[in-house]
């Protein structure tokens, strides 16, 4: 028998390799999934041991540090590798494979949506992956370490669970949906449990990008909105079906089989803020809004926050337009420059928003309400997208002059940001590609580990799609990469967004003069370092 230390080790596993012109070297998807220290620290609550690490952060601080070295020291029951993001597709088999060749014995399960999409193709495919937890993994995930502490291997009581039994692949009902009390009893907190936390408190911050050649706080001061961020939950599902989202209702239902939205209590919250205070964390980031036009919940939040004396700082995702009730509550609770709204319209279309975006609004509608932020002066980051279904190049025009007019007429707007989107497994044009005019070129898992093996297959240029109407016959478009190729030169001249100063941006022209010099700059340091994880 091995003496172990660890019942269970959970595992974040960030894509790597990446490259894009400004920003040479780089790995991405740093931040942890929200539920990933409410996992571990249900295990520990039920009297289990549990440890997170990060291989990112690991590699940050000890370009030697041996995931495979690691375990044979901590000897964990189960592993558990978390596959939320598609990008970290290649990353997390590549990390899971090393560790089955090294441990044949150690049972490795995957979660996240992604991996809970793919469940059964991911099990065919790549047979190093023991078990796959489906949707939501709280009780899964405990009843599972349960059965291996026991030596058990028969897993059918496992809920949620995909598992190979012998030759077969077995689906367990998807039975175990958090309830409003379930989530009120997870501590999401728990940053202890993550091997060097410090380090992930001062240094990962938003927008998650991670220079390989700059130090820890080159990235921080250079790279992020330097502010110690902590991503607070709030809640979870969304009754809103935007096309390319996978966490949208449509997918959900499937997905996770949550068919609305559910809060955890404030008073929870208020506990989540303080102890993340505790920590050093100076900035709340809320992504959840399932109801922009009732937003009750978020002004009793704020008043209480305000009430307790609470010093943070908060950025919000609107998912639709902000109610002048919550920008007041907001503007009240939060009014350092610091703290900032993000409003997402999207396009400049209003027939383009009715058909991707589910919460519409007018461009009248945004404008009214940007005026009214203005008038308190509540710092706001604009996000626009572009290459989305039914846009040409005269549409995308509108989206050009509705930017430009609020660059001008807002300065209250600290930064516009044009972004592509990249294919997400399970969204709604991923699910029905020709009801939306596209072609996917990643409709299996093996299309997206596949994609991501490549440095250059990274979320700023690449998008997995292909709309074969967009551009005139002229500009020679075939395939997706010539798809790319054509929307970036488009970025290139019309959204360029970098800007000296970090959260702000400036004009393209400025940009790309911005991106030249940082690209000749890492060419005569001489580039990043090329040591992997493994």
């Amino acid at each position: 028998m091995r003496d172990k230390e660890l019942d269970c080790l959970l595992i974040h596993t960030p894509k790597f390799d990446n490259w894009y012109k400004p920003l040479g070297d780089f790995i991405w998807i740093n931040y942890l999934p929200i539920g990933i220290f409410a996992l571990a620290d249900y295990l520990v609550q039920h009297g289990y041991s549990s440890k997170i690490v990060h291989l990112g952060i690991e590699w940050i601080e000890d370009h030697d540090f041996n995931i495979i070295d690691f375990l044979g020291k901590t000897k964990p029951d189960v592993v558990a590798l978390s596959l939320h993001w598609h990008q970290q597709a290649y990353d997390v088999i590549k990390i899971a494979e090393a560790i089955k060749t090294n441990y044949p014995d150690l049972l490795i399960v995957l979660g996240g949506f992604t991996a809970s999409y793919y469940h059964r193709e991911i099990l065919e495919d790549f047979p190093m992956i023991d078990a796959i937890i489906r949707g939501e993994a709280e009780e899964p995930l405990l009843r599972l370490v349960e059965k291996v502490a026991k030596h058990e291997r028969n897993l059918q009581e496992v809920p949620n669970l995909t598992w190979h039994k012998d030759d077969e692949i077995i689906e367990n009902e998807l039975s175990y949906i958090a309830t409003e009390e379930d989530i009120n009893r997870l501590r999401f907190t728990n940053l202890s449990l993550l091997k060097n936390y410090k380090t992930y408190v001062n240094y990962v911050g938003h927008p998650f990008i991670w220079k390989k050649g700059f130090s820890k706080e080159q990235n921080f001061n250079k790279l992020s909105n330097r502010s110690k961020t902590f991503p607070l939950a709030i809640g979870r599902g969304c009754p809103m079906s935007c096309t390319w989202c996978s966490g949208s209702a449509i997918s959900q239902k499937f997905i996770t089989k949550r068919t609305k939205p559910i809060y955890r209590s404030t008073e929870k919250i208020i506990d989540s803020i303080k102890e993340a205070l505790e920590y050093g964390y100076e900035t709340m980031y809320v992504v959840f809004d399932p109801f922009p036009d009732k937003q009750e919940f978020f002004i009793e939040l704020f008043a209480k926050i305000k009430d307790q004396k609470l010093t943070c700082e908060m950025v919000f995702e609107c998912h639709g337009l902000p109610t002048r009730p919550f920008i007041d509550a907001f503007h009240d609770t939060f009014p350092n420059k610091k703290s900032f709204l993000c409003i997402s319209p999207e396009t400049g279309s209003e027939r383009l928003r009715k058909i991707h975006k589910h919460h519409f609004y007018s461009n009248t509608e945004l404008l009214d309400c940007l005026s009214y932020l203005k008038e308190l002066n509540v710092s706001t980051e604009i996000f626009f997208t572009y290459g989305i279904p039914d846009e040409t190049l005269e549409i995308l025009k509108e989206t050009i002059k509705l930017k430009k007019y609020i660059k001008k007429n807002f300065k209250n707007v600290h930064c516009i940001r044009v972004l592509s989107i990249e294919i997400e497994p399970g969204a709604p044009w991923h699910l029905d590609p020709p009801k939306y005019g596209i072609i996917n070129d990643r409709p299996r898992f093996r299309d997206f580990y596949l994609a991501h093996s490549s440095k250059y297959t990274q979320t700023f240029s690449s998008l997995g799609y292909f709309i074969p109407n967009y551009f005139p016959s002229s500009y020679g478009v075939k395939d997706t990469k010539d798809f790319e190729r054509a929307l970036q030169k488009i970025k290139c001249k019309h959204f360029c967004f970098l800007s000296p100063t970090p959260g702000k941006s400036g004009p393209a022209w400025l940009g790309r003069l911005l991106c030249n010099f940082l690209y000749l700059m890492d060419k005569i340091s001489g580039g990043n370092s090329k040591k992997k994880m493994l």
